[in-house]
């Protein structure tokens, strides 16, 4: 009976989209998010001329429905430790920190020299924020890659301080880039187990599940 229950949890687990097939569907969206923008702001009229909206409109625009996407992925079809993954809402709450800044931006709150700062600034800073709790609490995961991201993403921001009239030719690219390797590394050579049931309770809430479990198979094997 308990083996059947813990086989039924394991299942459960397992049901639905993997954290792997997550990370890539983010890099994805990240790449054609981030090229998209810096495709607009080296022709900045073609937005308005093409869409009848001016660019930073559909950029935001862009955003706000790629991160609900990812939001509605996750909850829809995703696996418990997808949806459960403390470090992922973490993640939401950046980027929705970052989503308010920019719709604060087009419905013009602030000027407009200040809103083109703001546009895109609190990106790469909720970037390398997020990269550097996932490179640190996510220990069994590829930290490294998240913490050279943590790192470049700073650099990033450096480099826009200091060369400032020079960001729209390659700050959205150089992000892009920074927001998309990490996600699309852990995807590839993340360090989960390859059997099936310690894959599914490896990556948060489901570790310490696991070991009970084992625990007691190992004292009926003894008995």
């Amino acid at each position: 009976m308990m083996d059947t229950a813990a086989s039924q949890t394991d299942a459960s687990m397992r049901d639905g989209l993997g954290l792997d097939a997550f990370l890539v569907v983010g890099a994805v969206l990240a790449a054609v998010g981030w090229g998209g923008t810096q495709f607009l702001a080296s022709s900045p009229g073609l937005a308005l001329e093409v869409l009848g909206f001016e660019a930073a409109v559909v950029v935001v625009a862009y955003w706000l429905v790629a991160s609900v996407g990812m939001v509605a992925l996750a909850l829809a079809a995703g696996q418990r430790v997808v949806r459960y993954s403390p470090l992922l809402w973490a993640w939401g709450a950046l980027v929705s920190l970052a989503l308010l800044v920019d719709v604060a931006v087009v419905l013009g709150a602030f000027g407009p020299s200040l809103g083109r700062t703001l546009l895109w600034t609190p990106w790469p800073v909720v970037i390398g924020v997020g990269f550097a709790l996932t490179g640190l609490l996510a220990a069994h995961r590829a930290r490294g890659a998240y913490l050279v991201g943590a790192l470049a993403a700073g650099l990033v921001v450096l480099a826009a301080v200091l060369f400032p009239s020079t960001v729209g030719d390659w700050a959205f690219a150089a992000t892009g880039v920074v927001h998309a390797v990490p996600l699309l590394v852990d995807a590839r050579v993340g360090d989960r187990d390859t059997d099936a049931a310690d894959d599914a309770a490896s990556p948060y809430e489901f570790r310490e599940l696991d070991r009970e479990r084992a625990g007691d198979d190992a004292e009926e094997g003894g008995a």
